[in-house]
C-alpha cells in the first residue's frame, strides 16, 4: 500500500499575512518608470534620485528637458500612493544691461568708424604731400 503524502506549506511566522519583501531602488524606480510609461511618457525618461519619505520610497525622473516628475511608492504596498508631473523651475538667465545683438552692432558700428576715420586721415595726409 502507498501512503499518500501531502505538501505542507511553509508556515509564516505570521499567519494570515504574506510574507512581504522590501523593495530595494532598483525596484522602485522600475515600478515608477514602468507607471510613467503607462501615462504615455515613453522618451526621455532619466531617473535622477530615490530617498524614502513617509513610509514611501520618492522617485525623481526627468522627463526631457524641461518636465520633472515625482512619483510615490508605498514601502509596504509597493503601490503608487502619489505622483505630481510639473515643469522645471528654470534659472533666471543672466541680465546685462545691454542685450547682446545690441551689442555686436555697437561694436561693428565703432570699427567701422575707426576703420573710415584712417583712411580719412591717411587720404588728408597724402594730399598734403602732393
Amino acid at each position: 500500500m502507498a501512503i499518500a503524502r501531502e505538501k505542507i506549506a511553509p508556515v509564516s511566522p505570521h499567519r494570515g499575512q504574506p510574507e512581504l519583501k522590501s523593495l530595494n531602488a532598483q525596484q522602485v524606480t522600475a515600478i515608477a518608470l514602468g507607471f510613467l510609461k503607462t501615462l504615455g511618457h515613453k522618451r526621455g525618461i532619466k531617473p535622477k534620485h530615490v530617498f524614502i519619505e513617509n513610509e514611501c520610497y520618492v522617485v525623481e525622473v526627468e522627463i526631457g528637458k524641461k518636465t520633472l516628475a515625482k512619483v510615490n511608492v508605498d514601502m509596504i504596498t509597493s503601490e503608487i500612493k502619489e505622483y505630481a508631473i510639473a515643469k522645471k523651475v528654470e534659472e533666471a538667465p543672466i541680465n546685462l544691461p545691454v542685450e547682446p545683438r545690441a551689442l555686436l552692432i555697437m561694436f561693428g558700428v565703432a570699427a567701422t568708424v575707426s576703420i573710415l576715420l584712417a583712411l580719412l586721415d591717411l587720404q588728408s595726409l597724402l594730399g598734403g604731400l602732393f
